[in-house]
């Protein structure tokens, strides 16, 4: 049976980001998804992987979120957004995609009673963890030593994406 605080941290995420998708101000949408990255990670931490819920929180609800927030309000997007046509087929074709992926949610979480909790590819088996000495250092140890180049490419990408957001900013006040 599943937890009903897990379930009802769920509604809260499905909630928000109904309310992310449906918003016209740009603002509003990052603040619900801000909400939602917080209730993803209240979510982690109920099932255990608390090393996975302060990550959530302090990776994409604080860092990436500020960063989204500050390009929202330095590139001023505060134009307004057309209301919905429910006569256009594009419309209803957003819709029946959302549905689907909803279903497909849906069968995800009815068989996930019969999950094991065993992953069943891969390296890293719950004996391989234990042996490393837990999540953090499987996590920490994997990130600075065989993936520190690509962590080290995200985070310049991050830096050019920033200085892009600047320049494009600076060029509209002009």
């Amino acid at each position: 049976m599943v937890d009903p605080l897990i379930l009802i941290l769920g509604i809260i995420v499905a909630s928000l980001a109904v309310s992310m998708a449906l918003s016209s101000s740009p603002i509003t949408s990052a603040l619900s998804l801000v909400g939602l990255m917080v209730a993803l990670g209240a979510i982690y931490g109920v099932i255990g992987a608390h090393f996975v819920a302060a990550l959530q929180v302090l990776v994409y609800a604080g860092a990436i979120m500020v960063l989204f927030i500050f390009s929202i309000m330095l590139l001023n997007m505060n134009e307004s957004v057309p209301e919905v046509d429910f006569r256009n087929a594009k419309t209803w074709l957003t819709g029946a995609l959302a549905g689907g992926a909803f279903y497909a949610l849906f069968q995800g979480f009815k068989h996930f009673e019969s999950f094991e909790g065993r992953p069943s590819v891969g390296e890293f088996t719950l004996e391989r963890i234990k042996e490393l000495g837990g999540n953090l250092e499987a996590v920490s140890g994997l990130l600075f030593s065989k993936y520190f180049f690509q962590f080290e490419v995200v985070s310049l990408l991050i830096l050019v994406a920033i200085m892009a957001a600047l320049t494009l900013a600076k060029r509209k006040v002009d």
